[in-house]
């Protein structure tokens, strides 16, 4: 995997080195910290050089989520609930549906990288839950590796419990952390969405959730 320094990607983007250090933490841009310095995955960069809508707010990224559930997406105005239909009908009739996705819910969660000595005891936690090419409907098989959430107020006691160290190179649990109750199973634009941040056969199986989604919608 050819990986970039801030300063390059920053010049290829024609933006900061600030802003692509914000693209990082937001899942726009993938990389890894080595040293306390970002290497930035130069596959990545293609998406990021492209318009892809502002994200979303916490909060009306999981709005969004209840809208496509049918649910009545209580957190958000009525007007709110109004335009996310018209985007979402827009990003449906996108030909790169998996990277809007990805744009305007990159503020859903905290993302954290970790190595664990037992990465397979977290699935039976109740405070972790699957998401991503973890959960059984990405149709990926990941082997060794844990993605998923987990909720705030249990993020310290998950970390210490499970002996996780930030990721330095040996990568084997990807952690997303939010401040609200989390339904089990996640539900299924969410595992999208955690796909579509994901290397190139992961956005392909984000595509496909979605393109489902659409056939039946």
């Amino acid at each position: 995997m050819a990986q970039l320094s801030v300063p390059d990607v920053a010049s290829q983007l024609n933006v900061s080195p600030q802003r692509v250090r914000a693209m990082l933490r937001s899942g726009i841009l993938r990389g890894e910290q080595l040293g306390g310095r970002w290497l930035v995955d130069a596959a990545s960069l293609g998406a990021a050089g492209k318009p892809a809508g502002r994200p979303f707010s916490e909060r009306v990224a999981w709005g969004l989520v209840d809208v496509v559930e049918g649910d009545l997406a209580v957190e958000l105005a009525p007007s709110e609930r109004s335009r996310l239909k018209v985007r979402w009908n827009a990003l449906l009739d996108s030909d790169d549906c998996a990277r809007l996705l990805s744009a305007v819910m990159a503020r859903r969660a905290e993302r954290s990288r970790w190595s664990a000595p037992d990465p397979a005891g977290l699935f039976d936690d109740d405070r972790f839950v699957p998401s991503g090419k973890s959960d059984p409907r990405s149709g990926i098989s990941v082997g060794v590796y844990a993605e998923g959430y987990v909720q705030e107020s249990d993020f310290e006691d998950l970390v210490a419990d499970h002996l996780l160290v930030p990721a330095r190179g040996r990568e084997n649990v990807l952690l997303r952390k939010v401040y609200r109750p989390l339904p089990v199973p996640l539900p299924w634009l969410v595992v999208a969405a955690d796909l579509a941040d994901g290397d190139a056969r992961e956005v392909q199986q984000a595509e496909l959730l979605l393109k489902r989604y659409a056939a039946r919608a």
